[in-house]
């Protein structure tokens, strides 16, 4: 297969001046990112070649079978990534993989890696990897490629560990010594869950030896050379909580990047283990992911277990700021799959890139994919979307400037920054929550799109009496009323369940993602009573307040009394 002209030239360039420096764990802060399946993303072009033939007319995710994406069609569309203001991607697997047709059709998704040394000739070549990463470095993006260490696929459960079998596999491992014995996994076992095997009868796992000593020396030197040929920034660890824990501490010491473990399931004080004990930097989010879908995921959700898991992930993780915030992945449901309602999608997701952490996008999210309750309909190829400019790609636009415009301003609340500051839940009720990130205060609800007649008031913003706040979603200037108190309000037609992401008037100022912000003093003229706001205060609107919106614009009650 030729390469073109650019690409040579990039991957020139990069045998040249060299490939990046390693990224750290404090360079990953404050960053946010896409991931995707490089075989769906972006389809093949004139200088992305496919790697495939043939390939079906419809990428229909339900035939399991390679649609064309290659590391060079990524490349096409890194404006459209960077356009919602990301600043780094997570690509799957770039291993080889089996190649041949199984009961759950093709590999490709990337995560059946047979030989982790050598890439997968389904989505390029070396130099094609290279040019990848010199593309996203030239625009000062990071690159994060997930994989896979723990496991093998095979064909053939009960007779697959010999070594006459791994050789016709093309497995790396080819010593039944490099393997553990046939097991399948007894969940509530942590032994169980890491020496016996992931998968099924038909397409078994066979699970990695470890601890044995060839296979260490020869996990930690390939990590190594991968890293540093490809100018990779960090790893996303593929099934982390099914390998012993101080392996990784070597593995990823020999990467010399940025490590994030998988580790899937609700369990805080397991998941925080891999940061207390030093294993890896941090690992994905799904203590927060499940706490998010049990206070967002429904119309009057339990916004209590999200406020009670919130408060356990940050006691428990030592860094909270480098976890993985998702709302959605490759292993999970699409968010609208389940929730249609887009007030409560979008009071999600400003959970996921205010909260301590590390916002991650799946591919598909800023399109508002919903055909997606598991795997593999979660998996659909994205041109059939033609990269629409929709509502939520804004929304997450939007978010990321705020997020970037905080973390460059070097943005101060009380002395500290956006990073340095962690996370502080200010005020909840049954269906409303507030927290203060730094010099930000995101004021969110489970109530829904439609309207009701019901405020949420939250008594101590942090901010004076009669100063000037900002909502830099919707870029409306209102004043704090009395001892430092706001009320959102739920009531006006077009306005139900909106989040909101508020700063000070000099902040916003500074920020300059509203242009031009005066103060304003505000409130909704839809009265707020006590019994409608529920809070730690009693709400009350007064005749006196003076709208200085247009009538029917209605998102915010200022308290300036309190009874």
């Amino acid at each position: 297969m030729r390469h073109y002209t650019t690409f040579l030239a990039i991957t020139s360039l990069l045998s040249i001046i060299g490939v990046t420096e390693a990224a750290t764990a404090d360079q990953w802060k404050g960053k946010s990112i896409y991931q995707l399946f490089t075989d769906r993303f972006a389809p093949p072009s004139a200088t992305a070649p496919a790697r495939t033939s043939p390939l079906p007319e419809t990428c229909d995710p339900i035939q399991q079978t390679w649609c064309g994406g290659t590391w060079l069609s990524i490349i096409d569309k890194l404006d459209y990534i960077q356009g919602m203001g990301f600043d780094a991607i997570w690509i799957s697997p770039v291993s080889q993989n089996i190649d041949v047709y199984t009961p759950y059709n093709y590999a490709y998704h990337g995560y059946w890696v047979n030989d982790p040394l050598t890439l997968n000739p389904r989505f390029g070549s070396p130099d094609d990897l290279k040019a990848l990463s010199a593309a996203l470095h030239a625009r000062g993006m990071y690159l994060m490629v997930d994989v896979v260490v723990n496991n093998v696929p095979s064909l053939n459960a009960y007779d697959a560990v010999n070594s006459t079998a791994l050789k016709l596999d093309g497995s790396r491992w080819t010593d039944p010594a490099e393997f553990h014995p046939q097991c399948w996994i007894d969940y509530t076992n942590q032994t169980s869950i890491e020496n016996c095997w992931l998968g099924d009868s038909k397409v078994a796992l066979m699970d990695v030896n470890t601890e044995n000593p060839t296979v260490v020396s020869t996990l930690n030197s390939w990590i190594g050379n991968l890293t540093s040929t490809y100018g990779i920034d960090g790893l996303r660890i593929d099934a982390a909580k099914h390998v012993p824990g101080p392996f990784w501490t070597n593995f990823c010491a020999a990467g010399g990047v940025f490590c994030i473990g998988e580790v899937y399931g609700s369990d805080i004080g397991f998941a925080a283990s891999f940061q207390t004990q030093k294993w890896m930097d941090s690992v994905l989010g799904y203590p927060l992911y499940y706490g998010i879908v049990n206070g967002f995921g429904t119309v009057s959700g339990n916004m209590s277990n999200f406020v009670d898991v919130a408060q356990q992930v940050l006691a428990s993780f030592p860094q909270p700021g480098l976890l993985g915030n998702f709302i959605e992945n490759h292993d999970l449901p699409r968010w609208r799959n389940t929730t249609a309602d887009s007030q409560l999608a979008y009071n999600a997701m400003v959970a996921q890139f205010i909260f301590d952490g590390l916002p991650v996008v799946y591919y598909g999210q800023e399109q508002d994919f919903s055909h997606g309750a598991g795997d593999p309909y979660n998996r659909a190829a994205l041109w059939p979307s033609n990269y629409a400019n929709t509502t939520t790609y804004q929304h997450i636009r939007k978010l990321n400037e705020i997020r970037h415009a905080v973390i460059t301003n070097g943005t101060l609340f009380n002395g500290k920054n956006f990073l340095d500051s962690q996370t502080t839940i200010v005020a909840s009720t049954k269906n409303d929550v507030a927290f203060r990130k730094g010099p930000l205060l995101a004021v969110l609800t489970n109530r829904g799109s439609p309207s009701v007649p019901q405020a949420f008031g939250v008594p101590t913003s942090g901010w004076s009496s009669q100063s000037a706040v900002i909502d830099l979603l919707s870029c409306k200037q209102y004043s704090v009323g009395s001892g430092g108190a706001i009320s959102v309000s739920y009531a006006a037609a077009g306005f139900g369940g909106m989040p909101y992401v508020f700063v000070s008037q000099a902040d916003a100022a500074a920020l300059k993602i509203c242009g031009d912000v005066g103060v304003a003093t505000y409130v909704s003229h839809n009265e707020t009573s006590t019994s409608s706001a529920p809070s730690s205060v009693s709400i009350q609107a007064s005749k006196e307040f003076i709208s200085v919106l247009a009538a029917g614009v209605v998102g915010l009650a200022v308290a300036l009394s309190l009874v």
